[in-house]
C-alpha cells in the first residue's frame, strides 16, 4: 500500500517537473523571439555601428542580463539575423530554373541575381547587413564564407545545363561574381537607400562581364552533347 502510494506521489511529481519544463522552455524560445524581433527593427532603423545589446533589451523590453543570456554580444545577435538572410539566399538558389528559359548560360546567373535582388529590395534589414557599412568583420567574413558556399551550388546548376571549360580550382569565380554584383548593390543602397533598376542592371553586368572572363560566349549544352 505504502509503496503505491509513493510511486504515485513520484508519478504525480515528474508529471509537473516536465510541465514546469515545458513552460520554461517556452518561455526561453518567446524571449529570443521578442530579442530577435528587436534586433530587427533597430537594424533597420538605427546604425548598425551604434547599436548595443542596451538597445535591444529595451526594444524588446527585456532585462539586459536576459539578451545577454541568449546573445552574450551584440555580434553574436547580428550573426543570427545574418543567418535569416543567408537562408532566404539559399531559397533563392534552390528554386528551379526551368530549362526551356534557359538559351545562354548567362539566363542563369540573371534569373538567380533577379532572384536575389527581389529579396534585397523587400528585405531593410538584409540590405542593412550585407550592403550597409559597417565595421563588423564577424559578419563580413559570414558573408564571403556563405557566398562561397553559394558559388559552389551555383557553379552545379550551371553544370546540369552546360559542360563547363576547366575553371581556377584556388577560388571560385561563382562566389566573386556574388560579391561584384554585391558591390554595385551596396553602392546604390548607401546611396539611395535601396536597388535602384539602373543598379540592378549595373550589377548584374558587372558580374556577367566577370564570369565571361573565364565562360566562352558559347558552351555546349549536356542535352545536346551525344
Amino acid at each position: 500500500m505504502n509503496a503505491l502510494l509513493i510511486e504515485t506521489h513520484d508519478t504525480d511529481k515528474g508529471g509537473t517537473a516536465s510541465s514546469s519544463g515545458r513552460k520554461h522552455q517556452a518561455r526561453s524560445l518567446e524571449r529570443r523571439r521578442r530579442i530577435l524581433s528587436a534586433g530587427r527593427e533597430l537594424v533597420t532603423s538605427e546604425s548598425i555601428t551604434s547599436l548595443s545589446l542596451y538597445d535591444v533589451a529595451r526594444v524588446a523590453d527585456i532585462p539586459p542580463s536576459s539578451v545577454y543570456h541568449f546573445f552574450p554580444k551584440l555580434e553574436a545577435l547580428l550573426q543570427a539575423l545574418s543567418v535569416e538572410v543567408f537562408e532566404a539566399f539559399d531559397q533563392c538558389i534552390d528554386e528551379p530554373i526551368q530549362a526551356d528559359d534557359i538559351r545562354h548560360w548567362s539566363d542563369i546567373g540573371r534569373t538567380l541575381e533577379k532572384r536575389m535582388q527581389d529579396y534585397y529590395r523587400n528585405n531593410a534589414m538584409a540590405r542593412a547587413l550585407i550592403l550597409g557599412q559597417h565595421l563588423h568583420s564577424d559578419i563580413l567574413a559570414a558573408d564571403h564564407q556563405h557566398d562561397d558556399e553559394m558559388g559552389r551550388r551555383i557553379q552545379a546548376i550551371y553544370a546540369q545545363f552546360y559542360l563547363l571549360p576547366p575553371l581556377p580550382e584556388s577560388y571560385n569565380i561563382f562566389a566573386i561574381a556574388l560579391q561584384v554584383a554585391d558591390k554595385v548593390y551596396a553602392m546604390s543602397h548607401q546611396e539611395y537607400g535601396n536597388i535602384t533598376d539602373t543598379m540592378a542592371r549595373e550589377g548584374w553586368r558587372a558580374a556577367k562581364a566577370y564570369l565571361s572572363l573565364y565562360l566562352p560566349a558559347h558552351l555546349p549544352r549536356r542535352d545536346t552533347v551525344g
